[in-house]
């Protein structure tokens, strides 16, 4: 069994800042080359701050250019998002359920099983994780063994070449997050965001990665020659014998 998601973070899309103009061109440019990809992504993860701010009038940018993909679309919640506009912008046939206060869902029907993880935290630009989210994860995780990705805003690991190597506002709750996934083995893989750069680390015994901002004017990082000007995503292959290989992309 085979699997190809595409993964984009951190557009930051905000028509009013100096560089509007430039992060919407660079969404557009990633929605672009997405729909000339041959095979098409089973699906597309957004994880996390899709608009600078969470208004609904960004929102609404955001939703023009994404409703561009050819293939599905999943989102994360990051610090820069609000929970409810996010809801109301990309409804997603109801899986953004409103009767909760966080963004956590499950996604079936592929290969891999997709969990969004809620790591917005209330206090600040880090990530967070309580006993409610924990709990949430627990149960979508615990007698279903179907092979599962997780995604999320805020990496729960240390990323060295940072100016903030640790992005949640505190251990605990990185913790916390990692013991909940202690022992599950079908959890292949964890992709974030929040962090503007490619990097990896692991979470427990899982892999996992971060994704460079798609707003150019926003990524940190050193990248081979040829990327310094285009907006870069990853592309993530899944196969049940070797897991996830991943690579990043330039949007032409």
């Amino acid at each position: 069994m085979q699997m190809i998601i595409a993964q984009i973070s951190d557009s930051h899309i905000d028509p009013e800042h100096p560089n509007g103009a430039d992060r919407i061109r660079d969404l557009e440019r990633c929605v672009a080359d997405i729909n000339r990809l041959n095979p098409l992504p089973d699906a597309v993860i957004h994880t996390g701050d899709l608009a600078h701010d969470g208004t609904p009038e960004k929102y609404q940018e955001v939703a023009r250019i994404l409703g561009s993909l050819r293939c599905p679309l999943h989102v994360a919640a990051g610090n820069r998002d609000d929970r409810r506009a996010l809801r109301t912008a990309f409804p997603a046939d109801g899986y953004l359920l409103p009767d909760t206060d966080f963004m956590q869902y499950t996604i079936e029907g592929y290969p891999v099983r997709l969990i969004a993880v809620d790591t917005q935290s209330e206090n600040g630009n880090q990530g967070d994780f309580c006993e409610i989210r924990a709990n949430s994860l627990r149960a979508a995780l615990v007698g279903n063994e179907t092979p599962t990705a997780i995604f999320m805003h805020h990496p729960p690991f240390e990323i060295s070449q940072s100016d903030y190597p640790f992005q949640f506002q505190s251990r605990e709750a990185a913790e916390l997050l990692t013991g909940t996934l202690d022992g599950l083995q079908h959890v292949v893989r964890i992709f974030c965001g929040h962090s503007h750069r490619d990097a990896t680390g692991r979470v427990g015994d899982v892999p996992a990665s971060t994704n460079p901002s798609v707003a150019i004017d926003l990524r940190l990082g050193e990248y081979p020659d040829g990327f310094q000007t285009a907006p870069l995503y990853q592309i993530h292959r899944f196969d049940a014998r070797d897991g996830f290989v991943s690579e990043i992309r330039a949007a032409a």
